[in-house]
């Protein structure tokens, strides 16, 4: 463990072994950092509110503010969270809030993300694993982001929007409707315009996998049919593989509305 000189670091905290805390870095009430992450200079970890949990192997550059209150008109001081997972890169003045009791009262990230410079997670999102958001990318409160999914910068979310696995949503785009898995979304506001071929290939989809889809994809993008009808089509049509069966049900469970072209 290593902490500079000028940083401050609560009494409550918890540090884990190997653990490298920089000049001029605040962490203040009830925290929790693991093995081996590195929190570079300036950054401020916690504050008099609620609880953070940072696990290990995390990069946490200079000038990122994690655990402030939520900026929430209902929000008061209560025992609220924020939770982290391991190996996560979060970049130059990220902010992040804590959850709130009426959102369930924390905000997740999962493990091997990508959170550039300027980006705002608002309270009681959801990150899964190996998200990576761009540059000054904004989301709002109880946005939902499924694993491998791509923002790219000056993207803008409203609350309470999912943005699916493998979805690339397109530099200044702004979603306020849910954004399906494996598509490339763009526009303000955002809807689906094509597969994200590229980012399926990558990710290790054989070409089976992708042909099926890419049709229930082009099944969704014909508005002539309702989300119900876009389902039973989906259902009947393609192989009924784990990432159609993801695909259909993310479909049925959207509360805000799907996006659509």
């Amino acid at each position: 463990m290593a902490i500079h000189a000028t940083a401050i670091v609560s009494a409550q905290a918890r540090i884990g072994d190997g653990v490298e805390i920089g000049p001029f870095c605040v962490v203040e009430g009830d925290v929790e950092i693991g093995a081996r992450t590195v929190v570079e200079s300036h950054a401020r970890i916690g504050s008099r509110f609620g609880h953070v949990s940072i696990g290990a192997d995390n990069f946490i550059q200079s000038g990122a503010v994690l655990g402030g209150p939520a900026q929430d008109y209902s929000y008061r001081d209560t025992a609220t969270r924020l939770e982290i997972g391991d190996g996560n890169r979060i970049g130059d003045y990220v902010t992040i809030s804590l959850g709130t009791t009426k959102g369930g009262g924390v905000t997740r990230i999962g493990n091997h993300n990508f959170i550039m410079a300027y980006a705002h997670l608002g309270h009681d999102c959801r990150l899964a694993d190996h998200v990576v958001i761009t540059n000054g990318t904004q989301l709002a409160g109880h946005v939902i982001v499924e694993h491998h999914a791509l923002l790219s910068g000056l993207v803008g979310v409203t609350q309470f929007v999912r943005l699916g696995a493998f979805s690339f949503l397109v530099a200044g785009s702004f979603a306020n409707k849910d954004i399906p898995p494996y598509t490339i979304a763009e526009g303000h506001w955002a809807t689906p315009r094509a597969v994200n071929k590229t980012g399926l290939k990558r990710a290790g989809f054989d070409a089976a996998a992708r042909s099926e889809i890419e049709a229930a994809v082009l099944i969704l993008l014909d508005r002539g049919l309702t989300i119900a009808e876009v389902v039973a089509r989906i259902e009947a049509e393609c192989r009924p593989l784990p990432a159609i069966e993801h695909f259909t049900s993310f479909l049925k469970g959207s509360a805000r509305g799907v996006a659509r072209a």
